[in-house]
């Protein structure tokens, strides 16, 4: 399964745009997250205009995860008449999209994804900020496994464990090459120490301050494939 991201952007470095991702299977268009500059990567994207179904699966709220998920919903809903899920351990969501003014007859709302075909979505509570409370998720897709952070001041120990176990294959982090005192991110810097450069290859570094990828590059850590600009 390929997973292909519309962008490796923090939510101020909007020259990389958000980090989101998509990936099809049977039929079905999945997306993780939808901020701001996703609608327009994927309005006319093969495999969501041809998909039968869309399914986004929500993080967190922040607006560079969730800030054209409105749009996305109608653009299902009245444009292409087909249906759409939205997936999120809270109803905040649902809220949220109450406030945009979206109908809730048009999308099916879901705490949590229903396995069938090999296909699933763990969430993992992670921290973040203090005032939202944000998921990563395990997934699973019949034939591979990874881990999606969405934003994160680290990695969950359970998760960590399982990727040296090789029964989460990849990981995909989102990374800061800025250290703060006060982290909301990941960073280069813990990485580092937490992965010996023969593990790195596997873990992705997302969600990025600044276009740090040479950098990331040099010290063996993957780098995630794009969707062209030109979609």
């Amino acid at each position: 399964m390929d997973l292909t991201f519309l962008g490796t952007g923090a939510a101020f470095n909007p020259a990389m745009d958000n980090s989101n991702a998509c990936f099809s299977q049977n039929g079905e268009f999945f997306l993780l997250d939808c901020g701001e500059s996703t609608f327009g990567r994927i309005w006319n994207l093969p495999e969501l205009l041809s998909a039968n179904r869309v399914s986004v699966i929500v993080t967190h709220l922040h607006c560079d995860h969730v800030g054209s998920l409105g749009s996305l919903v109608s653009y299902c809903r009245y444009v292409l008449d087909k249906p759409i899920r939205i997936v999120h351990p809270l109803d905040t969501v649902v809220q949220l999209l109450d406030l945009m003014g979206i109908e809730r007859s048009n999308y099916e709302y879901l705490p949590l994804y229903p396995q069938h075909d090999g296909i699933s979505f763990e969430p993992i509570e992670v921290e973040h900020v203090e005032n939202m409370r944000c998921f990563g998720y395990i997934v699973h897709t019949g034939d591979s496994s990874f881990y999606y952070s969405g934003d994160s001041t680290g990695i969950p120990d359970s998760v960590l464990q399982q990727f040296l176990e090789h029964k989460i294959e990849r990981i995909y982090q989102d990374t800061s090459l800025q250290v703060s005192d006060h982290p909301t991110h990941g960073t280069l810097e813990e990485l580092e120490k937490l992965f010996v450069k023969s593990e790195r290859s596997r873990v992705f570094c997302i969600h990025l301050d600044s276009d740090f990828r040479s950098v990331l590059e040099e010290k063996g850590f993957g780098l995630v494939p794009l969707l062209p600009k030109s979609v």
